[in-house]
């Protein structure tokens, strides 16, 4: 019985063998194939999502630029907001950041005059707003084309190694581009964003009527605890950030600066909770880096400490309308800037860091804030998913720190320095 059973089940092993085999080959073959149909179904369907974008913000920075829009300002509008910057080269880093501020600046010119041009208001405040919003007009431009480019490469090249690396893009991109959308529609409402949690922390510190200290940027003397305390913020309510740097040099020649003290918005962990704080050394601020380094030289000339304050969101949470968390953390923010402020027995300067869109430049400026923010917040409340941050899987390489994901935060276009 057994000798017969052998010779049956030899064959049924060659047949399962041999399937075995073919399946193999099939899915070597086939396996390839199948990825990049679905690599390319998502793109496809992403690549929806991001011209929705695209086009919400372009609809938005119109309406509000001007009623009638001319066959000239068309044209100028698509070959800018197709806008390329190139930096300056490393080649020799002697004056690097002179020559990268030089290039900011005749970008930031570049935008100006096309607003100002086009514009029916001419309301320094609006134009600022709108200056920005073109920005975010220009991000989810950028991104739509990256996208795009991805996709045709890949069905061009038919290259199984970009597929993983896309696939794990793709909810970053359309991160990115949905809270840029949102960033242009913030600043043609004139709503705080995020972001503007550091100016906002400033101006409930400003009683009296602040002076300009440097460009953009405005400052007033207030007394913490009867101790003397130089408040200093972008010159808003109008969507601006304004030359740091200048400002802190300046008032570092006039006055005898016991510390310097940066309030910023940075990007949090996940598992963090949004409005959360923390203290820190060194200057809290974001972007390419020259304001940043203005304050590091003139803080290290005058011998003068650098403290920080972080007020934490995530990459997009910094760039969308305030979320109802981020604007109660001022008050947590104000206890730490007076607890810091007695550190020091002598005059210190707080520096509300980030865009002051939608936030004015006295307590009695922003004592309505709360106000503009209201429909945002019952939009967030009908949100039942908790947000999820896919750049944070950026702050997970390159050592599974954040670093990354605010490079990528700060490479926003709405976050380029004045």
């Amino acid at each position: 019985m057994v000798s017969q059973l052998l010779p049956e089940m030899g064959s049924w092993f060659i047949i399962l063998q041999t399937l075995s085999m073919l399946l193999f080959i099939l899915f070597i073959f086939f396996f390839p194939k199948l990825m990049i149909w679905q690599a390319d179904r998502k793109m496809r369907n992403t690549l929806i999502d991001l011209e929705t974008f695209r086009e919400d913000s372009k609809s938005m920075f119109l309406s509000k630029l001007c009623d009638n829009n001319n066959e000239r300002m068309e044209k100028k509008f698509e070959t800018l907001r197709d806008f390329k910057m190139s930096p300056p080269t490393g080649i020799d880093p002697a004056g690097l950041v002179g020559k990268l501020e030089h290039v900011l600046d005749n970008s930031e010119d570049k935008f100006n005059r096309f607003v100002e041009r086009n514009a029916d208001t001419e309301d320094e405040d609006e134009l600022a707003d709108l200056n920005m919003a073109f920005k975010g007009v220009m991000g989810t431009h950028q991104i739509y084309k990256v996208t795009r480019h991805y996709r045709q490469l890949i069905t061009k090249t038919r290259n199984i190694q970009l597929v993983g690396l896309i696939q794990m893009m793709m909810p970053i991109y359309k991160e990115l581009a949905e809270s840029q959308r949102e960033a242009t529609r913030a600043f043609v409402d004139q709503a705080p964003i995020g972001d503007s949690i550091g100016p906002l922390v400033a101006a409930k510190l400003i009683q009296g009527e602040p002076e300009e200290v440097a460009e953009d940027v405005v400052y007033s003397e207030e007394e913490i605890n009867g101790q003397k305390v130089h408040v200093v913020k972008s010159n808003g309510p109008g969507a601006r950030l304004g030359k740091y740097g200048d400002a802190i040099d300046n008032l570092a020649e006039g006055n005898d600066l016991e510390a310097i003290v940066t309030v910023d918005a940075g990007a949090k962990f996940e598992g963090e909770e949004t409005g959360s704080i923390s203290e820190g050394v060194g200057v809290m601020m974001g972007g390419p880096g020259v304001e940043k380094t203005k304050i590091e030289e003139a803080a290290t000339e005058h011998d003068v400490p650098l403290e920080g304050i972080i007020i934490k969101q995530s990459p997009s949470e910094a760039s969308k309308p305030m979320k109802k968390s981020i604007y109660d953390s001022y008050k947590t923010g104000l206890d730490k800037v007076e607890e810091l402020v007695n550190e020091f027995d002598g005059e210190v300067a707080v520096v509300g860091v980030g865009n002051t869109c939608g936030v004015g430049n006295t307590r009695t400026d922003v004592s309505g804030v709360h106000n503009r923010l209201r429909k945002y917040w019952k939009e967030y409340e009908e949100q039942e998913d908790e947000e999820v941050s896919y750049i944070g899987i950026m702050g997970a390489m390159g050592g599974g720190n954040q670093s990354k994901a605010e490079e990528i935060r700060d490479s926003m276009l709405w976050k380029l320095p004045r």
